[in-house]
């Protein structure tokens, strides 16, 4: 409902719009998250292995980001590591919402997340 008292009807188009693009804001969440899990180094060597759902998105995750360079194979036990460009990705993140204690998530829509 609007100010005036008028109802506000969403369309099926624009409710899909929306939630496409909350998909897609996940999707580079999660990958986000595995770029940071291949950072540190995995849990075991092989999380990304398997055939669970979680799994298969990891896969498809790390994919993505090898295609977009900021990771790359590695010998095992490790399988990836965080490129050049995903160090600075990262480092570019963390300078924009900060690494300390305060989140400065209003800069979040200054950094380039196509490369996830």
């Amino acid at each position: 409902m609007i100010a005036d008292g008028r109802e506000v009807v969403l369309s099926s188009g624009a409710m899909s719009d929306l939630l496409d693009g909350a998909r897609d804001l996940r999707r580079k969440l999660y990958h986000l998250e595995v770029l940071l899990e291949v950072e540190k180094g995995g849990r075991d060597g092989g999380w990304f292995a398997g055939k669970t759902a979680a799994a298969t998105e990891r896969a498809a995750a790390i994919k993505r980001l090898q295609d977009t360079g900021l990771v790359e194979a590695a010998a095992a036990p490790v399988h990836f590591r965080v490129t050049p460009a995903g160090r600075e990705f990262l480092k570019d993140v963390r300078t924009k919402v900060g690494s300390g204690d305060a989140l400065a998530w209003a800069r979040a829509d200054e950094i380039d997340f196509s490369k996830l």
